[in-house]
C-alpha cells in the first residue's frame, strides 16, 4: 500500500509543486484560449496556494516521520525553498507579473514562508515533547504520610 514514513519533504515538494505548476499551466492555456478571463494575478494565487498546501502537508507528514527531527526538519526547510523559488518563478514567467508590481502577493508569500517557519517549529516542538515523554519513565508521585493518622 502506501508508506506514509518513506514520502520524505523532497517527494512531497516535488508532487506538490508538479501539481501547481501544472495548475498554473492550466490556467494559462484557458485564459490563451479565451475559456476565462484574462487575469494574471490568478496564477499568482495558485502559486502562494500550492506554497501554503506544501507547508500544511509537510507539517502533517512530519508527525508521522521515523527520522530523526533534525534530518526531516532540514529536508523540509530545502524542499520548501525549492518548491517556492519553481513556484515563484512559473508565476512570474507565466504571467508577466513581478513581486514588484504585485504588492499583495510579495506580503502573501512572506506570510507563507513565516507561517511554514513557525508551524515548522510547532510541529518539531511537539514532536519532540512526545518522544521525550515516551522515553521518560513515569512514577506514581511519592504519597506524604500524615503524622495525625
Amino acid at each position: 500500500m502506501f508508506d506514509l514514513t518513506t514520502f520524505t519533504p523532497y517527494k512531497q515538494g516535488l508532487y506538490i509543486t508538479g501539481l501547481g505548476l501544472l495548475c498554473m499551466a492550466g490556467g494559462k492555456v484557458s485564459q490563451l484560449l479565451n475559456i476565462t478571463a484574462t487575469n494574471p494575478e490568478k496564477i499568482w494565487i495558485w502559486a502562494i496556494t500550492f506554497g501554503l498546501f506544501f507547508s500544511v502537508a509537510n507539517c502533517v507528514f512530519s508527525l508521522n516521520t521515523k527520522d530523526s527531527s533534525e534530518k526531516y526538519w532540514g529536508q523540509s526547510m530545502l524542499a520548501f525553498i525549492l518548491a517556492m523559488f519553481l513556484l515563484v518563478g512559473a508565476a512570474y514567467l507565466l504571467s508577466g507579473i513581478g513581486l514588484e508590481e504585485g504588492s499583495a502577493f510579495r506580503w502573501l508569500l512572506i506570510v507563507v514562508v513565516i507561517g511554514h517557519l513557525v508551524f515548522s517549529s510547532i510541529v518539531r516542538l511537539m514532536k519532540g515533547i512526545v518522544d521525550f515523554a515516551q522515553k521518560e519513565e513515569w512514577n506514581a508521585p511519592n504519597k506524604k504520610k500524615r503524622k495525625g493518622k
